[in-house]
Order: C-alpha cells, then sequence, then structure tokens
C-alpha cells in the first residue's frame, strides 16, 4: 500500500513538471527568421465534419511588434482557393515547407477574410513555461473567437446580454449538440476542432478553437490566442464537429458542437491555450428548474460551471436569469417564488433560502435574480473557507397573477401592562379576494413605560438592517456567520409584527446624562447602547422572539403594507 502511494506521488509530480516544461511539438518546426514574402505553405483545419483538410496559404509578410508586447512577430498570410478565415479557425496550423510556423489567430472585421495573421510557433510554445515574459494579454478586438451558446436562445435575451457586458465578451447563437460532459478517450490531433467549455451540460457555451500542436507528454496547444485572460485555468477541452462555415459580410463563424471532453486546458495566454489531455477539471453542479403555474409547464435544466470563483458566479447568475426568461418566454408584470440551495465544502446540511418577489414592470429582471447573485458572489467569493466541490439549485414558480397579501387593518388593545400578553389581529387581503384575519400575540416587554408602538409590516417595508455591523461593533468572521445572516435578511414573504418600547427615557441617555463631565475619558461605554446596536440582526431577531415583541409569520405570497398602532403602557 506504501508503495503504490509512493508511485502515485511520483507520477503526480512528474505530471507536474512535465506542465512546467516547455512545450517542445511533436511536429517539425521553422522559426519567423526562416520565412520570406510569398513562400507557399498550407493550413490545417475543418471545414466539417471532424476531418482537418489542407488548405493552401501564402506568406505575404512578417510584421515585427513593439518590444513591449507579448508575441515577437505575427506572420501575415493570404489563404488561397474559394476557403476564407472564420470565427473558431483560431489556432489552425500553418505549414511552411512541411513544417508548423505557427497558428492561425487574427483576422479584420468587414475586411478581406483571406488575409489573417499568425501567432509564431516559438511564442506558443512558451505557454506552460513559468518565466513572466510570458504574460496574460488580450487581442480580444481581433481575435478570431466567441462565446457559442447552445441550448438556449440568446437573441433578446437581456439578462445573457448584460453577461456578456460585464465579461467584455461577444455572443453567438449555436446550436444544441450531444451530451457534452461525455469523457472522451480519444486524442487530438493538429488541425481538430476543439472547444474550451465554460459551461456544459443541458446548456453549453465556450469558444471554439483549433489545436495547433501536440507533444510527447500528452500536452496540446490551440487558438493562438487568448480567451479569457486569466494566466493559469482549468476548462474542459472538448474535440467538435464542425457543421457548417456561415458567411458573413462582418466575419464568417464556423459553426460546431463539442463531441465529448478530451482534456483540460490549464494556460490561457497571449499566444494561445495550452491544455493537456486526459485530465478533467474539477467543476460546480447547477441545477435550474421551473413552474410555470399559468399553463402548468415544467422545465429543469441541469449544468455545469467551470471552478473558477470569481468568473463562475458570473456565469451561473447571468445563466439562471437567462433561462427564466428562456423558459417563461415572456417579460412584464408578474409573481415568482425564488427557492436557492447551496451545497458544497463545509456545508454538510446545505443551505437554502425562500423568497416570493412582485413587479408590475418585469419581474425576471428586478430585485429577484439581484438577490440571488448576491448570494452566489458572497458565497463563492468569501475569504473564510474553501467552497469547493458546490452545487447550486434554483426552484422558480412563476405567475403573471399577483401573489399578493396587503395587510388591510390591525386590531389590538389601547392599554396594556409591562410583561402583559396581548392579542394583535391583523386583516390580510389577497389580490381581489376576500380577506381573512389572522390572530397573533405579542407580550410587552418586563419594565417598559410610556407608549409602545406597535408595527405590522411587510418584509420589503422598513427592513431591519444591521447596526452592529454598519456600526463596527461587529464583524463576519466565518461562513457560518455569513450564511447565519443572509438567512437573517427579511423575506418579501414574511409578515413582521414587532412590539417596540418607547425609548425617549431609554438608559442609555441617562447613562450619557449622568456621564457629563467625567474624569473617566477611557471608561468603557459599551454596556450603555441599545442590545440591538452592537448585535447580529439574526441574534436581535432572535432575542426578541424569545422575549415575545416579535413575531414573523412566513407566507407563500408577497406581503405588502405598513401599519402602526400606539399602547399605553400603564402599571400593572
Amino acid at each position: 500500500m506504501y508503495k503504490k502511494f509512493l508511485v502515485i506521488i511520483i507520477l503526480l509530480l512528474s505530471f507536474s513538471k512535465a506542465q512546467a516544461e516547455t512545450f517542445i511539438p511533436a511536429q517539425p518546426t521553422m522559426s519567423t527568421k526562416q520565412l520570406r514574402p510569398e513562400m507557399s505553405g498550407y493550413m490545417l483545419t475543418v471545414i466539417k465534419g471532424t476531418e482537418p483538410i489542407r488548405i493552401p496559404i501564402k506568406i505575404v509578410s512578417v510584421v515585427p511588434q513593439k518590444p513591449k508586447t507579448n508575441i515577437s512577430d505575427v506572420i501575415l498570410i493570404k489563404i488561397l482557393g474559394k476557403y476564407k478565415v472564420a470565427h473558431g479557425m483560431s489556432g489552425s496550423p500553418v505549414y511552411v515547407n512541411g513544417k508548423l510556423i505557427g497558428a492561425v489567430a487574427i483576422g479584420w472585421e468587414f475586411g478581406d477574410h483571406s488575409l489573417c495573421c499568425v501567432t509564431p510557433i516559438e511564442d506558443m510554445c512558451k505557454i506552460f513555461d513559468d518565466s513572466s515574459s510570458v504574460k496574460t494579454a488580450s487581442q480580444k478586438n481581433l481575435a478570431l473567437s466567441n462565446i457559442i451558446f447552445s441550448g438556449i436562445r440568446i437573441n433578446n435575451n437581456q439578462s445573457l446580454e448584460n453577461m456578456a457586458k460585464r465579461l467584455g465578451v461577444n455572443l453567438v447563437q449555436g446550436i444544441s449538440g450531444g451530451p457534452t460532459g461525455n469523457i472522451q478517450t480519444s486524442s487530438l490531433r493538429p488541425g481538430d476542432a476543439v472547444t474550451a467549455l465554460l459551461i456544459w451540460g443541458d446548456v453549453e457555451a465556450g469558444a471554439s478553437g483549433t489545436v495547433t500542436a501536440t507533444d510527447r507528454n500528452g500536452r496540446f496547444l490551440a487558438f493562438g490566442h487568448d480567451f479569457t485572460q486569466k494566466g493559469s485555468v482549468a476548462y474542459p477541452a472538448a474535440k467538435s464537429y464542425v457543421h457548417q462555415i456561415i458567411d458573413s459580410l462582418a466575419f464568417p463563424q464556423r459553426l460546431s458542437t463539442s463531441m465529448g471532453i478530451n482534456g483540460m486546458f490549464v494556460q490561457d495566454r497571449a499566444a494561445g491555450l495550452g491544455g493537456v489531455l486526459g485530465q478533467y477539471p474539477q467543476s460546480i453542479a447547477a441545477e435550474f428548474n421551473f413552474k410555470d403555474l399559468d399553463n402548468n409547464i415544467e422545465r429543469n435544466y441541469k449544468f455545469r460551471v467551470i471552478a473558477d470563483e470569481f468568473l463562475s458566479q458570473e456565469l451561473i447568475q447571468g445563466l439562471y436569469a437567462g433561462l427564466l426568461e428562456e423558459a417563461w418566454g415572456r417579460k412584464g408584470q408578474g409573481s415568482i417564488s425564488v427557492n436557492l440551495r447551496l451545497d458544497g465544502k463545509n456545508l454538510p446540511k446545505g443551505w437554502a433560502r425562500k423568497d416570493v418577489y412582485y413587479s408590475t414592470d418585469n419581474v425576471v429582471v428586478k430585485e429577484a435574480f439581484e438577490d440571488v447573485s448576491k448570494i452566489i458572489n458572497a458565497y463563492l467569493t468569501q475569504p473564510f473557507s474553501e467552497t469547493l466541490p458546490a452545487g447550486f439549485k434554483l426552484t422558480i414558480e412563476a405567475s403573471q397573477s399577483p401573489k399578493i397579501l396587503f395587510i388591510e387593518d390591525v386590531k389590538t388593545v389601547s392599554r396594556a401592562s409591562p410583561g402583559q400578553e396581548v392579542n394583535v389581529e391583523v386583516t390580510l387581503r389577497s389580490w381581489r379576494k376576500e380577506p381573512v384575519k389572522r390572530v397573533f400575540k405579542l407580550k410587552v416587554p418586563e419594565g417598559a413605560s410610556g407608549t409602545a408602538e406597535l408595527i405590522v409590516r411587510g418584509g420589503s417595508v422598513n427592513s431591519m438592517g444591521q447596526p452592529g455591523l454598519e456600526g463596527g461593533y461587529k464583524s463576519i468572521n466565518s461562513l457560518e456567520r455569513m450564511l447565519r445572516e443572509i438567512s437573517a435578511i427579511d423575506g418579501n414573504n414574511q409578515l413582521f409584527l414587532e412590539l417596540n418600547v418607547d425609548q425617549s427615557g431609554n438608559e442609555l441617555a441617562r447613562a450619557l446624562n449622568k456621564r457629563k463631565g467625567s474624569k473617566h475619558d477611557e471608561e468603557d461605554y459599551s454596556n450603555d447602547y441599545l442590545d440591538e446596536e452592537q448585535e447580529f440582526l439574526s441574534d436581535t431577531k432572535e432575542r426578541r422572539m424569545n422575549e415575545g415583541n416579535l413575531k414573523i409569520y412566513n407566507s407563500e405570497h408577497y406581503i405588502d403594507g405598513l401599519q402602526r398602532r400606539l399602547i399605553h403602557i400603564v402599571g400593572k
């Protein structure tokens, strides 16, 4: 057993060392110094299906770059014959005299699509180096790749468009393919179409490119330019099937679908992407369940997202909102019930939060997904503990009808004694239905005097804050505490009954008056403040509910309205 363990460790160390070694292509190469204008050669790429074909080219020029750029030279070539360069051909290897000179990388919109630039192979071979000279820099203004979405329509999908703007990428409509998550044992060859996946499963998103070269360590180069500019990455690499080249005056697009995962990209650098075969990255599991209550239609999507805490949250929240637009197929007024569940490392029992939202404008893009996005972002980027592996499950029930409860009236006593329980009758009305009455009990705090204020409100009205955090008396110091405080945030589906004692003559004011002129400037005044001013919101709610002066009622509706009543405190 011990020997087996040592063998595994040695193999892992050998693999890590192999990744850091300079890439030596299995194919013979030629440097840019040996190139001359009018030299002939060919480009290897897939036009349709899976087999690369040779397309004749000639060298136009070798263009030197500025000293501080990440590419030494750029090779300008002209494609001969009927084919033109297209999005998705990035990384297509170019050969002169049977030797690899580099990868197709750059073209021009509304230009001559027979002309393109090639990233020299000597620059691409440095992608795996630890050298700081191999930096990440964007060539995206001219780069031949976009993010292709399949399994969801991107046209007029405002949520996906907003996500693309935040990420600084262009979206292209793809077509659905087979089950992307399948593991493929086949190798990748120079000229093969390959996709760098960000999302895969029932929905797919990624950039299509081409394999440039392979080495004897199971590594490969592709794209000829960067994709996400992230440096070290872990993106699935999937061999792809090319269906057609879509012609365009702006820029042609190679339309392809992924066939299965062959390995993963581990480097995303200025000169291209570097990957390894037979290695598969960790991922985040995500699920989206939708039910249209008006038409009794249900949809379910399961997919995986790259395990990059900072990029993943943008992808997940953008796709969730986009899937709601896709599944519901409408915009405008409506009500949605949102249930978000998190599972992950250090969450043995998981965590969930449910809320209800209503809008007269467009419920799809309003507060619902702002809240979901904040929670996902907070969980994935929190600094306290590892979150991966992780899983997210979002369940939504939607209706065009206003799923609202209005607080119509409140009745209670006008006088009460300290420690007395009082009945509070709340009249609630659903949208255009007969009102219903509910009776709750609240307890007047012991030692109360003067006037108490009864507040009955919906969770979206005058929400309870976090004075302890905002005032600097408390801080979040663990994942458990963070999720506890998120859970404590008032929900739109909650009815709050609060009995607040008039604080005009409270201990704080008296204590401060007593201390006027005190010589003990460094004396601790912290005990003079009210409990809520130094507590977490969750602790305040728990304490007050135990004291009986706060009641929270959870419903399946959005609760709207605010009512106040005054109760005079009299002696026992």
